[in-house]
């Protein structure tokens, strides 16, 4: 059955959207107040970025054996499962591969995380279920012992958001509703608000306004999938020459890190989009290239220093050690 709405149909829906809203306004000014407070909170949730939980180290073991990070984190977009016998919905990034290792994102739902805080049990079967599901969507073999990082998360939040941005895509609905929650149009949803004296005090009715559908979960695996894997943007992107290098003080210790950059056809620094935390930094130039590296030393990214010589096409970036402040 074709479900699809013409430009006509939709402009109509619109419209009577927006003339049930000035109906709510006038007729019933405090529950239209509460309405929109209401999922104005729930876009801000739904906006928040992922919270890191904990970081996982393994290897890949085949293809090529590689030291593995899995970042495991919360959001808000992840919806938590509808019961125990349903599979545990996750948003998964790509592997991302550096100079020394590979890094990726795995987001539950903040519920979920919630019971492994204290269960560690429970904590094991969603780190084995991140392995079972990264060996299954990229064709790799994992060592299954892992241990816990020392830090929350590898890299900064940014980039890790950005990351897990990328990946989402909107689960496809099941074929048959669930009877407990009905996937009603938000139109129809407004169309059955009252606004007589009686129910003004009960709380308007839960509407999703962030997406279409609310899919009920299957049983049939451990893990509901609700990210893509699609070739992104950032796939087809030009990994550029560039040069690390470590600048020791009078000691012998680490004071400075430099990075040399050849970014051809880039006529200006501010084309640059340049992320730089304690341990990681992130180079990209929409539609050209894109850099990610791991630093071998801890770095004060408030001092972190960026040039650009139009001569040569050069981006230089001068970063303090952390210990070294001052020397």
């Amino acid at each position: 059955m074709n479900s699809k709405v013409t430009p006509n149909e939709l402009l109509s829906q619109v419209n009577q959207f927006w003339s049930l809203l000035d109906d709510m306004a006038e007729n019933s000014p405090d529950s239209y107040q509460t309405f929109i407070r209401r999922h104005m909170n729930e876009g801000k949730d739904f906006m928040k970025p992922p919270e890191p939980f904990l970081c996982i180290q393994t290897k890949i073991l085949l293809p090529e054996e590689r030291l593995l990070f899995i970042n495991i984190c919360g959001w808000k977009r992840v919806p938590a499962p509808q019961s125990d016998l349903d599979p545990v919905p996750l948003i998964a990034g790509k592997l991302q591969d550096t100079s020394e290792e590979t890094v990726i994102d795995i987001a539950y739902s903040p519920v979920v995380l919630k019971g492994a805080e204290s269960d560690r049990v429970e904590q094991d079967q969603l780190i084995r279920l991140a392995i079972k599901y990264i060996e299954k969507q990229h064709k790799v073999t994992l060592c299954h012992s892992y241990h816990i990082a020392p830090f929350r998360q590898k890299g900064n939040l940014q980039t890790l958001r950005n990351r897990l941005d990328g990946q989402q895509k909107k689960p496809n609905p099941t074929k048959e509703k669930s009877q407990k929650a009905p996937n009603t149009s938000l139109l129809e949803q407004l169309k059955n608000i009252s606004v007589s004296a009686e129910e003004k005090e009960k709380p308007s009715p839960h509407i999703q306004i962030m997406k279409e559908s609310d899919p009920k979960p299957g049983k049939a695996g451990l893990i509901e999938v609700i990210s893509s894997t699609e070739l992104n943007e950032e796939d087809l992107l030009t990994t550029p020459k560039y040069e690390l290098s470590i600048v020791n003080n009078l000691s012998g210790k680490p004071q400075k890190i430099i990075l040399t950059a050849a970014l051809h056809g880039v006529r200006s620094v501010s084309e640059c989009d340049l992320s730089v935390s304690k341990d990681d930094l992130m180079l990209e130039v929409p539609g050209k290239y894109r850099l990610l590296l791991n630093l071998p030393v801890l770095v004060n990214e408030d001092s972190t220093t960026a040039t650009y010589n139009k001569a040569n096409n050069t981006l230089t970036v001068t970063m303090l050690v952390e210990d070294n402040q001052g020397v």
